[in-house]
């Protein structure tokens, strides 16, 4: 669970915007904006895992981290009905989100959860949250 992607997400602009742009989310956990997001330079990418990885590739770009529970599972794959993915509505939302939708990559260490990234919808909105959050550190 990403506590600060949490804390960002309880934000009644980011949820506006959300809601707006990204419709329902399912069983929503937290979103980071990763034009203020920095990539971590204290570890090598040989020492990085795919998660760090993948969110080293979209720092700095009009790019959307959402957070849920709708992961794999583990041993399952992003097909079976079984998992969180399918059975909670991970993918059907990013089907009906095609044209925004770049990745997704479950949780390392807690499967039941995934991260889902999508093109900004770069409107006034979203420019003012980027403001707010880069006035914030």
């Amino acid at each position: 669970m990403d506590i600060y992607a949490f804390l960002v997400g309880e934000s009644p602009e980011v949820q506006k915007y959300l809601v707006e742009n990204y419709g329902e989310i399912p069983r929503f956990r937290g979103v980071r904006f990763m034009k203020v997001q920095e990539v971590n330079t204290e570890v090598s990418d040989e020492e990085k895992d795919a998660e760090e990885l993948m969110f080293d590739k979209y720092c700095g770009q009009d790019v959307i981290y959402i957070h849920t529970r709708c992961g794999n599972c583990g041993d399952k794959d992003y097909e079976d009905e079984e998992t969180n993915y399918v059975y909670c509505g991970g993918k059907e939302w990013e089907e009906s989100l095609s044209d925004l939708f770049l990745d997704h990559i479950t949780e390392e260490f807690d499967k039941t959860y995934c991260t889902h990234y999508f093109k900004a919808v770069i409107n006034e909105d979203y420019n003012q949250i980027i403001n707010l959050l880069l006035t914030d550190e």
